[in-house]
């Protein structure tokens, strides 16, 4: 009895001394992201995909972190961060006033802006810049974007109508029911170098309408997890990992003088 109890003993002391000595077990870092919002972050075969959820997984790398993507709608994705069911948020987040009142941001990793997708055949109409702020105007925006908070707010004039979806909205462009699309210009891009939107005889407008930056979120108290997580941008920047991913998800990126 006393040498198996002198055995347990000494098992209990080499597994502390093990766990003292190794690293600490992997947490999980719960990403939160609505999905719908490509070549940022989508589902494609039932994959998280984007460059977003690439830098999820270069960013758990680095904090020693399993990422856990959790999937919901874009506009419940700030109160389930401050309900505690998700750490951050990588969703295509641009940095807003009102936004900022209830997260803490990270430092940017991406500039974007909106800008107009527009029919091929308007062109020459379009190439004036007071063209946009023409009364009656028919502008297509996606609802509860930043794009459509700048239509609202900076062409009084227009006729603005709010989608569901922006597959809805450049529909309705091709179909000549509105005159101009307004959105970030990681999507305008994207659908540019699309060949069904090149077939459907749309084309972007490349002149920033706004400046914008888009980061990741945090809750206001986790400002230790904030650090981190610009520790660990600075590293992709300076290793390109940054710059090699959005090569990857965002080929095309043109832009003009305002």
């Amino acid at each position: 009895m006393q040498l198996r109890a002198s055995l347990l003993s000494l098992l209990l002391l080499f597994s502390h001394s093990l766990l003292a000595a190794g690293d600490p077990p992997i947490s999980t870092l719960r990403v939160g992201t609505s999905a719908g919002y490509p070549p940022l972050t989508f589902k494609q075969d039932g994959q998280y995909t984007g460059m977003e959820m690439d830098l999820a997984q270069a960013v758990g790398q680095q904090l020693h972190r399993q990422v856990r993507v959790v999937e919901l709608p874009f506009d419940q994705l700030i109160a389930a961060l401050n309900a505690d069911k998700i750490d951050v948020i990588m969703s295509g987040l641009s940095i807003t006033d009102e936004r900022s009142r209830q997260v803490l941001f990270t430092e940017p990793y991406l500039q974007v802006g909106q800008m107009g997708l527009i029919r091929s055949d308007d062109l020459v109409l379009w190439s004036q810049p007071q063209t946009l702020f023409t009364k009656g105007r028919k502008v297509g925006v996606k609802r509860g974007t930043t794009g459509e908070q700048f239509a609202r707010e900076q062409l009084p004039h227009a006729a603005i109508t709010a989608f569901d979806s922006i597959d809805d909205a450049t529909a309705a462009l091709a179909a000549g029911t509105i005159d101009i699309v307004i959105h970030d210009a990681p999507t305008v891009w994207r659908l540019t170098a699309s060949t069904a939107t090149q077939k459907a005889g749309l084309m972007g407008l490349y002149r920033p309408l706004t400046e914008e930056y888009l980061a990741w979120a945090v809750r206001k108290q986790d400002q230790d997890l904030a650090t981190r997580l610009n520790q660990a941008l600075d590293t992709l920047k300076q290793d390109g990992t940054l710059k090699r991913l959005e090569g990857k998800w965002i080929p095309v990126q043109v832009t003009v003088g305002r």
